[in-house]
């Protein structure tokens, strides 16, 4: 009530001015659009045009309500900038504030997350249980992504299937994947209709920050478009983040590996000056490269592909048991979702290596565990999240020293 009548009575100061400015002569005509504050709240318009005729000087002032004219331009602009059924942002204002976004995180120096999501699964329920069912469901999605938001963020459909969210003021890719494994797990729950049908969805996420990835909103929707294609092509149902440069080759032809795998190769820039951490890293490079080498081996043995995958995931789950307990000793803030990133890393894990079990001699099975332990679980994890807190260290040392 106290801002409504600080308002109110600014808009008068505005009229009163007005008005004293054409009778003074200063301007040929007033005129001003003002709400009333009431509800419903109405529009008004104001004109005012002076009168100088034989010496008498005044003005004439009309009043028109413009309640519905204001409400169309309203409703036409909710048509242009918001997706009717879900009532989000559509493309074009997605477009207009990752824009805006990114300009304001150029000035101030920050991170930006664009996580692009595509439903797993949708068509069928649309084109089985009918369009009715498809939109409850794309309203329900909608709700699903918000309730996962911060206020400060914007959930957006791009079209059909597929949902944008913007994460603002975000400090690393281990804070944007958290937030993107969230949205995962609350729209892998079931869904059921007011019928009381129950509908099973997944969804696969692809995650691009801005500075690291694209420097613009056409290079993050593109980047985390092709992240969340890579998400689809490893099984669906997963987060993948950008990653400009895949450390292996495929077949254009196929889509399998091209023989040779390209190894893995450490380098003194991956250093992040803790000890035990960068031996355990240097480790998971020699590992991935042996397990590489498995895979490549014609024609295939599984029994030493397997052995091998063992001897990867035995050491990464100490390397993530003891980084945890190492950045929860020293206090870093972000560590529980860091850890919950380890967790989803192994479980995915442990799903592609379950389907490789399964079908031992399929290429297409072993070319996607492999994918997904060399680019994602080791490379990607390390090169990218992890360097999250490389900086952190340097501090702790420094304080330390002191």
């Amino acid at each position: 009530m106290v801002c409504q009548s600080r308002a109110a009575e600014r808009e008068s100061d505005t009229v009163k001015e007005g008005i004293q400015a054409v009778l003074d002569g200063q301007l040929p005509r007033f005129y001003l659009e003002y709400p009333h504050h009431a509800h419903p709240q109405h529009w008004f318009s104001m004109s005012v045009t002076p009168i100088n005729d034989a010496g008498q000087i005044g003005a004439v002032v009309s009043l028109e309500n413009i309640s519905e004219r204001v409400a169309a331009q309203d409703q036409i602009r909710e048509l242009a900038f918001y997706d009717p059924l879900t009532q989000l942002p559509n493309r074009r204002l997605v477009s207009e504030r990752l824009a805006q976004q990114i300009a304001r995180a150029q000035r101030s120096q920050i991170q930006l997350a664009l996580l692009f999501i595509d439903l797993d699964h949708f068509k069928p329920i649309n084109d089985e249980l009918g369009h009715d069912v498809g939109d409850w469901l794309l309203q329900a999605v909608a709700q699903r992504i918000q309730q996962c938001l911060r206020a400060s963020d914007t959930a957006g459909r791009m079209g059909g299937d597929e949902f944008v969210a913007l994460l603002s003021d975000q400090f690393g890719s281990t804070t944007a994947l958290a937030v993107a494994e969230k949205i995962r797990l609350a729209l892998a729950q079931e869904f059921v209709t007011e019928q009381g049908a129950v509908l099973h969805i997944s969804s696969s996420i692809g995650v691009a920050l801005y500075p690291d990835h694209g420097q613009t909103e056409k290079d993050l929707l593109r980047l985390g478009d092709e992240a969340m294609y890579r998400a689809k092509k490893s099984g669906r149902n997963a987060v993948v983040l950008c990653r400009p440069e895949a450390p292996h080759q495929v077949s254009a032809a196929s889509g399998t590996p091209a023989t040779p795998w390209v190894q893995l190769r450490w380098k003194p820039a991956f250093t992040c000056g803790h000890t035990l951490i960068d031996q355990q890293h240097r480790a998971l490079f020699e590992l991935a490269n042996a397990l590489l080498e498995q895979a490549t081996v014609q024609p295939p043995q599984p029994r030493e592909f397997d052995a091998a995958f063992d001897r990867l995931l035995t050491h990464i789950r100490q390397h993530f048991a003891e980084e945890e307990t190492l950045l929860q000793r020293l206090g870093w803030v972000d560590v529980a979702q860091h850890a919950l990133l380890h967790n989803t890393l192994l479980a995915r894990a442990q799903a592609l290596h379950a389907d490789f079990s399964a079908a031992p001699q399929d290429p297409v099975v072993t070319h996607k565990l492999v994918k997904f332990l060399l680019s994602e679980l080791v490379a990607n994890h390390m090169l990218v999240a992890d360097r999250v807190f490389f900086s952190f260290f340097s501090t702790q040392d420094t304080a330390q020293a002191s």
